[in-house]
């Protein structure tokens, strides 16, 4: 794509909250946006020039993968695109619609911890899946993923959401090694809190009170609380300049003018990186502290040779 071209971007869950606020972005800058959603009428008016994709992450891997190429004929094939055929044209895929499942572990359905992997995990790799042959053919494009500081200093009581985004992050991290060869940049974003509906889902979603032990908490009141914290500190982000960030990495403009985005995290509220850096902090303190054991326990010289002569 020359520097002078729009871009087109696959952005999930843009009706709302940061999915939204990118793509109010991306339009204002001259872009192209196609609008992943349940529903087409939940598309507000602020982006009415984005194409819609009806999608639900929750459907058959099939069904996502077919969302998948009917958004590729979007902006496809066309010579104003240069994409000749078979494949139609992405530039920017974001993998952003997501939920939080809230609850003891021990209490959470089967099936509800199900749907948490399938909607944040499973649904975003098939999606990405069905466009990776585009992709390698115009041998460029960014995928961003968004995750969760949860991901590496998760807490209670969201043990499967932090799971999930985990999981994620550890596919985005060998996915962007795998990709790097065809120009493919691919980058786990890290959001942290913003004044969305994630809180409100997040506690609208949880325990059914049949499966409650009464053991643990009452966890009905953490999502609102961790909002109350963060507006009582004044640690509350702006969606728009989160977005404005993301942008950025992907453009190459901006605050991320030299940011090299492929195998990076990027983090775009303070409270992200404060528990970041905590956390590498409690990680280099625990492999110092067990080194006596991790390093106990390769085999003796004259065990690995008669290993290695096998």
């Amino acid at each position: 794509m020359s520097s002078t071209s729009p871009r087109v971007w696959l952005i999930t869950g843009a009706n709302s909250g940061l999915g939204l606020a990118l793509a109010e972005c991306v339009l204002s800058q001259g872009d192209h946006v196609i609008a992943a959603v349940r529903k087409v009428s939940s598309i507000p008016e602020s982006i009415k020039d984005a194409k819609p994709l009806v999608l639900n992450l929750n459907a058959s891997d099939s069904e996502i993968k077919q969302a998948g190429s009917e958004a590729l004929k979007i902006y496809g094939g066309g010579r104003h695109f240069f994409r000749p055929p078979p494949y139609g044209r992405v530039d920017v895929l974001v993998n952003n619609a997501g939920y939080c499942l809230t609850g003891y572990t021990e209490e959470l359905d089967d099936a509800d911890i199900k749907r948490e992997f399938q909607t944040n995990f499973f649904g975003a790799i098939s999606l990405t899946q069905s466009l990776l042959p585009a992709f390698r053919q115009q041998k460029s494009g960014h995928i961003l993923n968004l995750s969760s500081v949860a991901a590496m200093a998760g807490g209670a009581p969201f043990a499967m959401y932090n799971a999930s985004k985990a999981a994620l992050e550890a596919a985005t991290e060998s996915l962007s090694l795998e990709l790097a060869p065809f120009n493919i940049r691919v980058l786990i974003i890290e959001p942290g809190y913003f004044p969305t509906n994630f809180l409100a889902t997040a506690g609208a979603n949880g325990t059914h009170p049949t499966r409650s032990t009464g053991a643990y908490p009452d966890w009905s009141t953490v999502p609102d609380g961790y909002a109350a914290r963060h507006v009582a500190s004044k640690q509350v982000g702006d969606l728009n300049k989160a977005a404005a960030r993301m942008f950025e990495v992907v453009s190459g403009t901006g605050l991320a003018e030299e940011f090299v985005a492929s195998g990076r995290r990027e983090f775009v509220r303070p409270d992200c990186g404060t528990r970041l850096r905590a956390k590498v902090k409690l990680l280099a303190e625990n492999v110092e502290a067990t080194e006596k054991i991790w390093s106990s326990t390769d085999m003796d010289e004259d065990k690995f040779t008669k290993f290695a002569q096998q």
